[in-house]
């Protein structure tokens, strides 16, 4: 074989290892998916009650089930055993502010956890309900049990998250999503049921997808890397809210003023990041709202699973998202995309939110000027 042809080769082979390279050994990541698998197992529980979607209204207007409440706990009971120095920052809070509504969805939560845990499940699982609002030391865990609850509740798309923050950027991010299904077109809800589709990522390391089974505690060698193939359709992607409203119109106007074809695809949760991570989605994007920013848990463990990927993960200004708190209030809205579309979509946002957001300022209590001089 001519000496050209054996380097072709040998590259070519060296492309291919590197595509399926099974996942590091590291720590964090570990100790992630344990945690978000420990979830899933007291979700599972949770599915097997008739009554496990009916909701329970918080005082922030937001619902809460008893998933929500088991997952968290879950999740929690393994970083505390596993990684004990690190807080967790958790969305569910104390579920006593629920009253008895929340007294019954906390009392399924905490038998779902023991049944699913056995041994390993804490005495009181409830004592992992306490929300950190405000993060102390240079790392710790964020959790979000069930983004997208309405999405449960319905039974469409929702996912479980978990991420590591270190020195204000996301290092390690988990999704379980249960309705997307490996092999399956991933736009189709599949039954949450089954067990669905894990990804897991680690930042310079790479994301990585497997379905896992009863008993599975672990991230398989077995697990499929993920390379998100380039955009060359004539057409891209755009995951859009399946509820609408003012941020979903301002985002549709956003990617019309960037000249690019474009369709939409609805659907809840951090299941974007993980559309956005296969390929099957080129872009998501959440503008800011008015009345705040965006929740740590609600894009940390996507983000990383998208970057990881081969997607552009920043805010819409270009920015890197800065998780110094639990909100992202030194970022202006999120985006993950396609890197041939990312310049594009950046450019048209500043311009489109430079308008934008000072209707979102408040209003100037100081009296107008009346035109008169004293």
């Amino acid at each position: 074989m001519p000496i050209e042809s054996r380097r072709s080769s040998f590259w070519k082979i060296a492309i291919l290892a590197r595509m399926n390279q099974a996942p590091p050994t590291d720590f964090r990541l570990s100790v992630a998916v344990e945690a978000i698998l420990a979830g899933l197992g007291a979700l599972r529980v949770i599915l097997r009650n008739p009554r496990a979607r009916e909701p329970v209204i918080k005082p922030d207007g937001s619902p809460v089930t008893a998933g929500d409440l088991a997952v968290q706990m879950a999740v929690c009971s393994v970083l505390a055993k596993r990684t004990p120095q690190w807080m967790v920052v958790g969305e569910e809070g104390e579920a006593s502010v629920l009253g008895d509504a929340g007294a019954e969805i906390l009392a399924r939560a905490v038998a779902a956890v023991r049944e699913s845990m056995g041994s390993d499940a804490p005495s009181d699982p409830s004592i992992f309900l306490a929300n950190h609002p405000k993060p102390e030391g240079s790392t710790w865990w964020t959790v979000d049990p069930i983004d997208g609850t309405k999405g449960f509740r319905s039974a469409r798309h929702y996912a479980l998250c978990l991420a590591l923050i270190e020195n204000e950027r996301a290092t390690v991010g988990v999704l379980s999503c249960p309705t997307l299904v490996m092999g399956k077109n991933l736009l189709d809800i599949g039954s949450d049921e089954q067990y669905g589709t894990v990804y897991a990522a680690l930042k310079g390391h790479g994301a990585w997808k497997f379905q896992p089974a009863n008993g599975v505690t672990q991230l398989p060698n077995s697990a499929v890397r993920l390379h998100r193939p380039k955009h060359a359709a004539p057409t891209c992607r755009v995951c859009d809210s399946i509820e609408g409203g003012s941020r979903a119109e301002r985002m549709r106007g956003i990617m019309s003023a960037t000249g690019l074809t474009w369709n939409s695809v609805s659907l809840d949760s951090q299941c974007k990041y993980a559309l956005v991570a296969e390929g099957v989605a080129d872009c998501f994007m959440r503008v800011p709202a008015s009345y705040g920013a965006e929740k740590v848990w609600d894009h940390a463990p996507g983000a990383v699973v998208a970057e990881e990927a081969g997607a552009r993960v920043s805010d819409l200004a270009g920015k890197p998202l800065i998780f110094a708190g639990d909100a992202l209030d030194q970022n202006v809205g999120t985006l993950a995309c396609d890197e041939g579309i990312y310049s594009a979509i950046c450019a048209t946002a500043s311009t489109h939110l430079g308008r934008a957001t000072k209707s979102l300022e408040p209003k100037s209590t100081e009296p107008k000027s009346t035109g008169l001089q004293g």
